[in-house]
């Protein structure tokens, strides 16, 4: 079974976010005084939290969250339009220390397949451990004009999953099969309640690494 590590980083990067100060994250009234526990990475899918407020609050309620999300985003290199500047890797390196536990990442449909890929993944994986946050990688929908493309994405997370100890996998893809009036003509990208759909499985996927961590962090009782 595969454990969250590097808890020691964790605690400093605790103390980091604490003395750097306060961090709003999308849903929340008001600021953090202490980091959030979740950074979210996402591209164009991913960027409906920035607009279905509902969904942002129903990841809020079960973890502090920041949302990171951006239409064209790529993985580790420059975005597919001009405005899309900051890669996910650049965003996981500018939100160290801002957040404590887990980076959910929700972008690749604008990455090429093959060691592009792979190289990624290995990246932001590598970039998360010296954080001492964990990975939650979401799957990619295997339909309409991206079906073969995300079928290799999915097949090249999973074998990476096995390899990699901190890396977890949420199966989006197979979660959403058959769910109605939750995508647009596409059958990608989210309205409202897909948009939903997706922020109960990420609260789902997560909870069982956070209470992972959590244990790991408690001192055994003693006597």
């Amino acid at each position: 079974m595969k454990r969250p590590t590097r808890i020691l980083a964790v605690f400093t990067l605790v103390i980091m976010g604490l003395v750097s100060g306060a961090f709003t994250t999308v849903g929340e009234v008001g600021a953090l005084r202490s980091p959030a526990r979740v950074l979210v990475l996402g591209d164009s899918v991913f960027h409906s939290f920035a607009h279905v407020d509902s969904a942002a609050e129903l990841m809020n309620e079960r973890q502090s969250t920041i949302f990171a999300t951006q239409g064209c985003q790529r993985l580790v290199n420059e975005g597919c339009m001009d405005f899309a500047k900051l890669s996910a890797l650049q965003q996981l390196r500018r939100h160290a220390g801002k957040f404590s536990d887990v980076v959910v990442v929700g972008t690749g449909y604008n990455d090429r397949i093959g060691p592009e890929f792979r190289d990624a993944v290995v990246a932001i994986t590598d970039e998360a451990r010296l954080q001492g946050v964990d990975v939650l990688w979401v799957t990619y929908r295997e339909t309409g004009n991206v079906r073969s493309k995300s079928r290799v994405l999915n097949d090249q997370l999973r074998k990476l999953d096995a390899r990699i100890d901190d890396l977890f996998v949420s199966d989006w893809n197979e979660y959403s099969k058959g769910a109605e009036g939750w995508f647009r003509d596409d059958n990608v990208h989210l309205i409202t309640r897909g948009a939903i759909g997706l922020a109960r499985l990420l609260n789902a996927d997560l909870a069982p690494i956070l209470a992972t961590r959590d244990a790991v962090r408690v001192p055994p009782a003693s006597g």
